[in-house]
């Protein structure tokens, strides 16, 4: 398996820019989130749901998603960790990681886990150089191919 060194500074910047994005996603800052993907984005996050497009589309997803949360007194967190990050020769970059959702329950001090998932992202730079998602595509662990 060949490992194709990148600059730790893009590295470092991705990590950043997916601390901040999973912060507003948690925060519940749904416009904020839609805003980190391309005008044109794709955003496939569950297995029973097609995919959104444009950053409208994912906002009114993510809403349609969460309203099922509002009655329940909970904080979600979304973990990412182990991003393996390559450049493509037209300077987007593509990047998979694991990622776990905790949910915190209020007067429950254990966090329940779940879903596991991995997630495939293609970032591309913005006008203003700043990266955005182009798509997310998130597979669940526990959803096996027939």
């Amino acid at each position: 398996m060949t490992i194709t060194a990148l600059p730790t500074g893009l590295y470092a910047e991705v990590l950043s820019f997916y601390g901040h994005q999973m912060q507003k996603l948690d925060g519940r800052d749904f416009a904020g989130y839609a805003a980190t993907f391309t005008e044109d984005g794709e955003f496939k996050h569950s297995p029973s749901l097609p995919a959104a497009h444009t950053r409208a589309g994912i906002l009114a997803v993510l809403e349609d998603f969460h309203r099922k949360f509002d009655a329940k007194k909970i904080q979600r967190r979304h973990w990412f960790n182990h991003v393996a990050l390559s450049q493509a020769p037209d300077g987007s970059l593509t990047a998979t990681s694991y990622c776990l959702v905790l949910t915190v329950h209020a007067d429950v001090k254990e966090p329940e886990f779940g879903p596991s998932c991995v997630v495939h992202d293609v970032l591309v730079r913005g006008e203003d150089g700043e990266l955005l998602l182009r798509s997310r595509n998130v597979s669940h662990d526990h959803v096996f191919p027939a």
